[in-house]
C-alpha cells in the first residue's frame, strides 16, 4: 500500500458525492460512490472530504459513551482494544479514525483526552493473518466482502503479497489497516494525545485517569504459533513502516 498520507489525499469528484441523496438508496451504489468496500466506511470517506453526513443512532450512543467516559479511546484492529472498550464505554466500538472523531464532534476531539494502543507491526501481521483466513472470531468477524478472499490465505505470504497489491487501505478489511491510519492525520503526525505500546495495557488503569478502577481481561485472544521468516519480516515491516515510525 502507499503511505498514508498520500492515501488519504486521494481525490473523489465532488459531483460523485455530493449531491443529495435520496432516502432508500442500496448501500452498494453508496460504497461505489464513495469508492469504499465496507458501508461503514462512508463516514470515513465522508471526512476526508469535509462531507457532513447523518449519525444514526447507534453511531450518536457512541459518542455520548465516550463523552461520559471522559476520554477518546482509538481502537485500533488487532491490538487488544475489545477489552478496553467494553471496560471503558460498556459496549464494542468501531474502528473508527482520529479524524473521524474531529469531523463528526470537533469539540469532544478537542477536550477529551485521548489515546491509542500500539503494537509490533509483525505481531500484529500474524495476529491480523490468523484471525482473517479463520473468518473472525465467535464475537468479530471479517466483512463479507473479503471473507471467502481471506480465508483462502494458506500461508503468511499470501497476505502479505495481496496488502502488497492493494493501492488504498478502504481495499482491505481494517485488521490489515495500518496503525498510522487511525491515529495519524493526513500530514502523518500522531494525533492522540498517547500512544502506549501493547505491553502495558494491563497498567492503563493507572496510567489513564478515566480508566482507574478498571480491570482489563485480554479478550478476542486468537492463539496462533507461526515462524516468520526473516524475508517475511521484512516485508511486512517495509509495508508498514510508518508504524514503525510511531513505535512507543
Amino acid at each position: 500500500m502507499p503511505s498514508y498520507s498520500t492515501l488519504v489525499q486521494e481525490k473523489i469528484p465532488e459531483s460523485s458525492v455530493l449531491r443529495p441523496v435520496p432516502d432508500g438508496v442500496p448501500q452498494s451504489l453508496l460504497c461505489r460512490l464513495f469508492r469504499v468496500q465496507q458501508f461503514n466506511d462512508i463516514h470515513e470517506r465522508a471526512a476526508e472530504l469535509h462531507l457532513r453526513l447523518p449519525l444514526g443512532k447507534k453511531r450518536l450512543k457512541r459518542l455520548e459513551c465516550i463523552r461520559s467516559a471522559g476520554a477518546l479511546f482509538i481502537h485500533v484492529p488487532k491490538n487488544g482494544g475489545t477489552s478496553i472498550c467494553n471496560q471503558l464505554y460498556g459496549c464494542s466500538m468501531m474502528h473508527q479514525t482520529f479524524r473521524y472523531y474531529r469531523h463528526v464532534t470537533p469539540e469532544l476531539s478537542r477536550e477529551l483526552p485521548s489515546f491509542a494502543i500500539w503494537r509490533d507491526p509483525v505481531e500484529r501481521f500474524v495476529s491480523a493473518w490468523a484471525f482473517a483466513r479463520k473468518g473472525g472470531t465467535s464475537t468479530v468477524r471479517i466483512h463479507p466482502s473479503v471473507n471467502a478472499l481471506y480465508r483462502s490465505f494458506d500461508t503468511l505470504d499470501d497476505a502479505i503479497t495481496h496488502v502488497e497489491s492493494q493501492s488504498s487501505p478502504y481495499d482491505v478489511d481494517h485488521v490489515f489497516r495500518p496503525q498510522a491510519w487511525y491515529i495519524c492525520g493526513k500530514d502523518g503526525k500522531l494525533e492522540v494525545d498517547r500512544l502506549f505500546p501493547m505491553k502495558q495495557i494491563a497498567q492503563l488503569p493507572e496510567l489513564v485517569p478515566a480508566m482507574k478502577g478498571h480491570i482489563i481481561p485480554h479478550l478476542n485472544q486468537n492463539p496462533h504459533a507461526i515462524e516468520v521468516t526473516a524475508l517475511q519480516e521484512r516485508r511486512i515491516r517495509r509495508l508498514y513502516q510508518q508504524d514503525e515510525a510511531l513505535r512507543p
